[in-house]
């Protein structure tokens, strides 16, 4: 009887484990408040080159997601455009993507390239990314984003 029990539990187990790991939403969203980008404004990183905060003074609804921006001129930038600056991939990890995963990003750690935002989880990512020929990793990630659009 112990054995059928555990064996019960042990393909229930694999039953479970063989799906997705995680829910998969098409923006990368906060737990708390579904915040996009972790509250950073995806349009500084164009007009500022760099990473900022953005306020809950200037939000927009996108997606499913709250975008958070630093001042109302990024926010009517983003919203008369926003696939030109939301970031590729829903805003999760450009690396992991173009290894066939989801994962987090730190928003501090990015690159522009040909006018598309890429957010990476750790400096390692955008390294490798930098070092192996960025057009490869976009083309593996983009492969690998269709296929979780797919499955959607």
């Amino acid at each position: 009887m112990f054995r059928a029990v555990v064996l019960t539990v042990f393909l229930s187990f694999l039953t479970v484990a063989s799906g997705p790991a995680v829910a998969f939403d098409e923006i990368n969203k906060s737990f708390v408040g579904g915040v996009a980008v972790d509250g950073y404004d995806s349009v500084a990183y164009f007009t500022d080159k760099k990473a900022e905060e953005g306020q809950s003074d200037f939000t927009l609804e996108w997606k499913g997601a709250t975008w958070r921006f630093a001042d109302a001129r990024s926010r009517d930038l983003f919203k008369a455009n926003p696939d030109s600056y939301a970031p590729q991939y829903g805003g999760y990890c450009s690396n992991q993507m173009s290894l066939g995963n989801l994962s987090d990003v730190d928003p501090g750690v990015w690159l522009i390239f040909d006018d598309k935002l890429y957010l990476f989880g750790h400096d390692v990512g955008k390294e490798r990314w930098e070092s192996t020929g960025i057009a490869a990793r976009i083309k593996d990630a983009d492969e690998n984003w269709k296929k979780y659009l797919a499955e959607k």
